[in-house]
């Protein structure tokens, strides 16, 4: 039996086997019946569902849809990581990202959905980076 490399292998079969890795290195996480595109944000998740079961906050919805508009015409959708119902109704859209993971097509789709409520005062933008809290839009 004639042993053959791992290289001799995929070009034997093709890209058959090759696993497409994510391009921040992020592990997929699954938390009950929720996929999640990082531990981290699973983690965060976790987080937020103590704090709901302590009565902290009133609910967390995870990867919500918003509709971002510009001049009266639908640009794109951007799904935001976590929407977190506040004991006095207010609304929270929380987005999780990592130093690494922030582009420019994440950053021009952020403004927007801060235009979009920036008039809103029961809606709060915010986002946490890099191991740090930060609140963008007080």
């Amino acid at each position: 039996m004639e042993r053959m490399t791992s290289k001799e292998y995929n070009e034997k079969l093709g890209s058959m086997f090759k696993v497409k890795r994510n391009k921040f290195n992020a592990k997929k996480t699954i938390i009950g019946e929720k996929k999640f595109d990082s531990m981290s944000e699973g983690n965060l998740y976790c987080e937020y569902k103590l704090q709901e079961k302590a009565g902290l906050i009133k609910a967390v919805e995870t990867q919500v849809k918003e509709e971002l508009f510009a001049y009266g015409v639908h640009i794109c959708n951007y799904y935001v990581d976590f929407l977190i119902t506040h004991n006095d109704d207010s609304l929270e859209y929380v987005e999780h990202k990592s130093k690494g993971t922030v582009q420019p097509s994440w950053r021009i789709k952020y403004k927007m959905l801060e235009a979009k409520y920036k008039n809103d005062k029961n809606v709060k933008i915010s986002t946490n980076w890099y191991r740090g809290y930060k609140i963008i839009n007080q």
